[in-house]
Formats: C-alpha cells, sequence, structure tokens
C-alpha cells in the first residue's frame, strides 16, 4: 500500500487528498469532496451512515469532514467480503477488512470511525439514534439496493440527507433513485456530482417538483446516451443540464 506512516491531523480536503487517492476504490476526487463537504457542513443532527465501505476511500473522506467541523461520528457498514459487483470485475478470496482499518489508521481519523463488520440488514436492527447522513454505495443489485434505502431511509432525520453512488450506469442505484426518491414527494433535490445523486429528506417546494419533472426526463436522455441509443452529443449536453438543475435554487 502506498502509504506507509500515520499522517498528521490535517482534515481540510486538500490536506486529505492525496491519501484518498491511495486508497482502492471507484469514487471519483470530485464525488470524495462532495461526501467531504456533506460531512462537514450537511444539514441535520446526527450520526452518518454508510453502506459499503470497501477499502475506506469514502469512509476516510467522510470522516475527515466530521473532524474538520468537530461533527459526529462515521458508522461505516460493511462485510468486508465483497460482492457479485466486485468478483465481477475479477476480485477473488476477499477480505479487506484488514486494509480498511489500516487505511483508516493511517489517514488519522479513526477516531471519528465506528466499524460494523456485518451486512447493513443485520446492522439496522440494533441501530439506536438519529441519522443526518445516510450514503448509500453497497451492493449495486436493484433488490439489494432497495433493502438498504428502504431499511434505513425511516431512520434519518427530517432535513437530513440521503445520497447514492453510481446511480446512472448501475440500474440498481438508478432505479432506486428514480422509483424511490424523485418518484416521491418526501424528498428535495440537494446535488448530482459525477454518479453522486443527494437529497433532502423534506417535500418539495412548487419550484423543486418541476425540477425534478425535468430531471426524469433529461436523466432518461442522459442514460441513453451513455448506452449509445442516442449520439454522444447527447450525453455531453444532458450532463451540463444536470450540473443546472442541482445549482438552481
Amino acid at each position: 500500500m502506498a502509504m506507509s506512516e500515520k499522517r498528521k491531523r490535517s482534515y481540510h480536503f486538500s490536506e486529505i487528498r492525496q491519501i484518498v487517492r491511495t486508497v482502492d476504490g471507484w469514487l471519483s476526487e470530485s464525488e470524495a469532496k462532495y461526501l467531504y463537504s456533506l460531512a462537514s457542513y450537511g444539514p441535520g443532527k446526527g450520526a452518518i451512515v454508510e453502506i459499503g465501505s470497501w477499502k475506506g476511500k469514502s469512509t476516510i473522506a467522510l470522516a475527515a469532514g466530521c473532524l474538520a467541523a468537530g461533527r459526529e461520528k462515521v458508522f461505516a457498514i460493511d462485510h468486508h467480503k465483497g460482492g457479485p459487483d466486485q468478483k465481477e470485475l475479477g476480485y477473488r478470496d476477499i477480505d479487506t477488512e484488514a486494509e480498511f482499518r489500516q487505511n483508516i489508521k493511517l489517514a488519522g481519523v479513526e477516531e471519528r470511525v465506528v466499524p460494523l463488520v456485518m451486512k447493513s440488514d443485520a446492522a439496522v436492527q440494533h441501530w439506536e439514534g438519529p441519522i443526518r447522513f445516510l450514503w448509500i454505495d453497497g451492493d449495486h443489485d436493484y433488490q439489494a439496493v432497495k433493502n438498504d434505502f428502504c431499511l434505513w431511509e425511516p431512520l434519518v432525520v427530517n432535513g437530513g440527507v440521503i445520497a447514492l453512488h453510481d446511480t446512472y450506469a448501475w440500474e440498481g442505484p438508478r432505479r432506486v433513485v428514480e422509483e424511490y426518491i424523485l418518484a416521491s414527494d418526501r424528498f428535495s433535490i440537494l446535488g448530482f456530482v459525477d454518479t453522486i445523486t443527494a437529497v433532502k429528506k423534506q417535500r418539495p417546494s412548487p419550484r423543486d417538483k418541476i425540477r425534478i419533472k425535468v430531471l426524469l426526463f433529461v436523466r432518461h436522455l442522459y442514460i441513453l446516451g451513455r448506452q449509445h441509443i442516442l449520439p454522444g452529443e447527447i450525453r455531453k449536453w444532458t450532463k451540463a443540464i444536470l450540473r443546472i438543475i442541482a445549482s438552481v435554487r
């Protein structure tokens, strides 16, 4: 592993950028910075729950954000045995727990991380306390993402944040976002960063409802562009429109 010594305690994102880059995972730098920001400045009070930690890439971003702002802990849920997604990518004999713990320690954020080495459906049975930020990036199978969302969403405080990863290319996260979030009248759009879709748990305003209708249409065109059903230019301008929709308040 590239990290050879425990880093000093400095939790501004610019200071942890390099350490996040060295950890194996599928989170872009823009996505890591967004998670850091939500952990630092996001609304609500309560813990952060992360479903799917792998080797700690997103965990470090979240925990560093909490430390920078003196906020709550990150409860990192992962059985660390991988799943169909990783096996499809060629990983075999998976056990990432030791490397996860080492990365968290070397990043200097272990005091803000509570590892829960189990599946999310087991962890929720023992959960107590409010959740201000739910980050879902576990098994990307539709039923698995649906279960993660339906089990944990009720525990998120009103005004809290729910964010999912890989919400375009992977059918599971994409369908859950479209069927359980954007089709609902209980969530307001917070932002889109690369493949992350983030929402706030509050009823959408009339303006938000219009944004969501436009968003569903644009997302559909964007996905068709990714699948090469429509010209590649469609993907470029729909991605730009998604950014604009996210920035409008």
